[in-house]
């Protein structure tokens, strides 16, 4: 008797989910098929405009949240067929446009028609990553039928979901890349896209539906979040580049609070690259010299001797060193790449991080795709000669391959220091000590160039050059023209009077007190073309800006020794000693100085 009454038990279980299952699949508007029967759709190679939506909605998607049901939502174009809704997210993961709305965001001015068609997918994938589907309901309101539901459909909860996916549609819009600060209306006058878009679609009178006016206020408090928070940003940059991480990383976090974009993400994989190194012993962590790597490290740590030396990285990786870290930057280094599969920096960087956990197969295949993407880029040439040599086994000798590869790379006029360093390194392994020592001599003659663990090394090994690691040839120098308003000084700044009534008068500090306790907390003053970090009552860090600051050609003239470069994905840097110029087109936007 027990098991016929667990038999019916289980029966009525399974009858009421099937009754739940098929009362679901009833509703035919959830489906993509209804509207696919009803209106038609467009494929990409019908029309250039369906091509570009597509392509839009796909930078989209790898930047938005997802729903856990859809990781992978579809787009569909529909054809216009009588009153169109004009965008709409499926309870079955899909996105269907109309063609209308596509043609309403090309009457848009030029540099518009992109940031439109990305802010209307990334709302309506705001929608589907929180299921909220509340405006499949709504069509039927706007349609002018009776709905049962009508004193259910328009509330003030409702009325907050669609401004809540206005904002994640502009942020995902815009951390895609797409100026959607172009789409709100400039003057009184001069009316944005959300006017012109809300004419073609017009709401029912006397309802809650998000007007205007909040609309746009949703957006124009999305961009003032953001430029509150850039500053973060920049911060985060300017410490790593002076080899602080440990600070730079809170930095760099809090602004991907906002913004989780490619940029920040790289940035922060490249920091854990950065401190991996830096828990390796030096034979390791300068074995070679990579791109995108070095730059960010100054300080010399001395060689260790005496030890069984190093054939290859891949043998190093057995140690373990830095191994949490590298993995950490993996983790954030592949979300920049799928965040923009064409973002060399973060490629770059991942590569570098593979060769460091000795898997050179993966390092080489990420290379290649690189290689198509900066072809001239010699550093990049190099690299993949340094993987492909990693590769090596047992009965698969490839150091030949590598090193003509190259000293091919050497004879060109342009030939990146760095290249040199490797293929030296590479004579070294063998041994081909005469080879070795010519590749050594030709680097030493730019010693002072060197960051400083790759002049120890080749100071080390060189015989062209004397002195060369011991003095930097200091010449007569200019002081800067420019004027810090803080004297750089190791004094708690409530103790100095005068330097805080200064601050006090430029306004409310941004004040940061982040992970509780005694982790990290500070202020950032700010006047114009002027920024002060303080971290612990200590100033930190000065930064100027503007058009006066001079230009590259000048900068020989302030610094007694020769200026480091460093090439970033826009702009260059260079240092001397304590402070670094940003420079575009020659002309300098930025001095960053850091008190040490």
């Amino acid at each position: 008797m027990k098991k016929v009454k667990y038999f019916t038990i289980l029966l009525t279980i399974l009858l009421s989910i099937t009754c739940t299952v098929l009362s679901f699949a009833s509703i035919p508007r959830d489906y993509v098929d209804y509207y696919i029967n009803w209106y038609g759709s467009i494929k990409s190679s019908e029309d250039t405009k369906i091509a570009k939506t597509h392509h839009i909605f796909e930078r989209i998607k790898k930047v938005a949240d997802k729903n856990p049901k859809f990781l992978n939502p579809k787009l569909v174009i529909l054809k216009n067929k009588g009153r169109n809704p004009w965008a709409r997210a499926l309870r079955d993961g899909h996105i269907v446009l109309w063609q209308s709305a596509i043609q309403t965001c090309y009457q848009q001015a030029n540099a518009q028609v992109e940031a439109c068609l990305a802010f209307v997918l990334g709302h309506e994938l705001g929608h589907l990553a929180k299921d909220d589907y509340w405006h499949l309901e709504m069509d039927c309101l706007l349609s002018g039928k009776k709905c049962t539901q009508k004193k259910q459909l328009i509330t003030k909860t409702r009325l907050k979901q669609e401004l809540a996916a206005d904002g994640e549609g502009y942020a995902y819009a815009a951390m895609a890349g797409y100026p959607v600060n172009l789409l709100l209306s400039s003057t009184p006058e001069k009316k944005g896209f959300l006017t012109h878009w809300l004419k073609k679609r017009k709401p029912p009178k006397n309802s809650v539906y998000p007007p205007l006016e909040k609309r746009e206020a949703v957006l124009r408090e999305y961009l003032q979040t953001l430029q509150s928070k850039i500053t973060f940003f920049d911060f985060g940059v300017r410490l790593s580049h002076f080899d602080r991480c440990d600070d730079g990383e809170y930095f760099l976090r809090e602004f991907q609070q906002s913004f989780p974009a490619r940029e920040v993400l790289n940035n922060i994989g490249l920091c854990y690259l950065q401190r991996a190194r830096q828990e390796m012993d030096s034979e390791r962590a300068d074995f070679y010299w990579m791109p995108q790597v070095l730059d960010t490290e100054t300080l010399a740590t001395p060689l260790v001797r005496g030890d069984k030396h190093l054939k290859t990285l891949k043998q190093a990786a057995t140690s373990r060193q830095g191994e949490g870290f590298l993995k950490e930057a993996v983790v954030y280094l592949k979300q920049a790449i799928e965040a923009d599969r064409g973002y060399v920096p973060a490629r770059i960087n991942l590569a570098v991080t593979y060769l460091y956990l000795g898997k050179p197969h993966k390092a080489r295949s990420l290379l290649e795709e690189v290689d198509t993407l900066a072809p001239d880029n010699l550093e990049i040439q190099g690299l993949q000669a340094l993987a492909l040599y990693e590769q090596s086994e047992v009965d698969i000798d490839l150091w030949p391959r590598s090193v003509a590869r190259l000293e091919k790379l050497s004879t060109k006029y342009n030939v990146p220091s760095s290249v040199l360093y490797n293929l030296a390194r590479l004579f070294e392994i063998r041994p081909r000590p005469a080879k070795a020592r010519y590749y050594w001599n030709r680097i030493a003659y730019v010693a002072n160039t060197l960051p400083d663990p790759i002049r120890t090394i080749v100071c080390r090994h060189q015989s062209a050059v004397k002195n060369c690691n011991r003095n930097i040839k200091q010449t007569l120098h200019k002081q800067p023209p420019w004027k810090w308003p803080i004297p750089f000084e190791w004094q708690p700044l409530s103790e100095q009077m005068a330097v805080m009534d200064k601050l006090y008068e430029w306004g409310k500090p941004i004040a940061f007190n982040w992970y509780r306790g005694d982790k990290l907390r500070g202020h950032i003053y700010q006047h114009p073309n002027t920024e002060v970090l303080e971290l612990d009552d200590y100033m930190q860090m000065q930064v100027l800006k503007g058009d006066d600051l001079g230009t590259v050609n000048q900068l020989p003239n302030y610094c007694g020794q020769p200026l480091r470069k460093r090439t970033l994905a826009t702009g260059v840097l260079w240092s001397c000693g304590e402070w670094t110029a940003l420079a575009f087109d020659n002309k300098i936007r930025e001095v960053w100085r850091i008190l040490r």
